[in-house]
């Protein structure tokens, strides 16, 4: 059965699309994409094979665009999504700091859900995160690339994050989170796109709100910026500081803070000791916390990727069983020494 849509009179025409805006009987806001050449038909069909993947997950956030009707074999191959709200890009104003907030904090929802589906968004531009007011949207799900595959290289250099060890640049979570972080610098400090060593540089000179979110989220390794999880966090104990709330004043201004007093010979030395031993405890835990994020996340791919109970049983029994094993092994060792 065909979704009724009330659709403008007038499409627009890019090189990949004709794009034609309409509204579902319930009032909301959609787009139907019609392919004009082989790229659109490759986006086409690359974005119904992310809204099927999305769509067998037990939950559908409002933060993604959505899948409603497509047309692949047809004369004519499109797609029509959802389409709630206006592009963040091109506003003449930074938003309210607590907006912008709302923004990154559905941002890196959207992000968590792309990444349980095994896929990554790869363009997450201002050109594709809507507003409506309320919560965001992020749209253009044909560029999904899935995860641990090479990343899209047909953008602006500026918004591609740094390539990761081995000189590639892979699709990950974390090259999503570096595309967010850098939707939220643009929108809260009306300003373009910059490298990693800038964007970090004008971070630490800052001092502010904005800096203390974005920490991390701009580094070269990907192993090192935070996952959604721990920026969600970030977001959530930002919603009490006063700096993300209300008040009248829209941009989020990077105010200088003068650096403190040089510290003695020995207090320096001090610090520097303690430093050196905060790091050589993380670097100790990262094979840990890299090994538990990959185990974690591949359960969620093969999980969500089955369709029967018998099948996410035999997931859930393999799991199990490359835990357990080891435990036992161990525990039958013990037994063994004492004899």
């Amino acid at each position: 059965m065909t979704t009724p849509i009330m659709f403008d009179p007038t499409p627009q025409v890019t090189d990949l699309f004709e794009l034609h805006w309409g509204r579902l009987a319930t009032g909301e806001r959609v787009l139907r994409k019609v392919a004009r050449n082989a790229e659109g038909h490759r986006l086409v069909h690359a974005e119904v094979n992310a809204g099927n993947l999305l769509a067998a997950l037990p939950t559908y956030p409002s933060q993604l665009c959505q899948v409603i009707e497509h047309e692949l074999n047809g004369p004519q191959t499109y797609v029509t999504t959802t389409y709630r709200g206006v592009p963040v890009e091109g506003q003449p104003t930074a938003p309210l700091p607590e907006t912008a907030l709302t923004v990154f904090g559905d941002l890196l929802v959207a992000i968590h859900t792309l990444a349980k589906a095994g896929l990554t968004h790869s363009a997450i531009l201002p050109g594709f995160v809507l507003w409506d007011g309320e919560h965001a949207q992020l749209v253009n799900l044909g560029q999904a690339v899935a995860i641990g595959e090479p990343a899209r290289t047909a953008l602006d250099p500026l918004w591609q994050p740094p390539p990761g060890p081995g000189g590639l640049r892979l699709a990950t979570q974390a090259h999503d989170v570096y595309q967010a972080g850098l939707v939220l610098y643009c929108i809260a400090t009306l300003r373009g796109p910059a490298d990693a060593a800038t964007l970090r540089a004008e971070l630490a000179r800052g001092g502010t709100a904005l800096s203390a979110l974005l920490d991390g989220v701009f580094a070269d390794d990907p192993r090192d910026r935070p996952d959604p999880h721990q920026l969600l966090r970030r977001v959530e104990d930002a919603r009490l500081d006063p700096a993300w709330r209300g008040g009248g004043e829209a941009h989020i201004p990077h105010q200088f803070v003068p650096p403190p007093p040089p510290d003695s010979p020995a207090r320096l030395e001090f610090r520097q000791k303690i430093a050196a031993k905060r790091e050589y405890r993380r670097r100790r835990a990262e094979p840990a916390a890299v090994a538990w994020r990959f185990a974690r996340d591949l359960f969620d791919i093969l999980w969500y990727r089955q369709d029967s109970p018998y099948s996410r049983g035999a997931v859930v029994a393999v799991a199990a069983l490359v835990v357990g094993l080891p435990l036992l092994l161990v525990f039958l060792a013990f037994r063994q020494l004492k004899g």
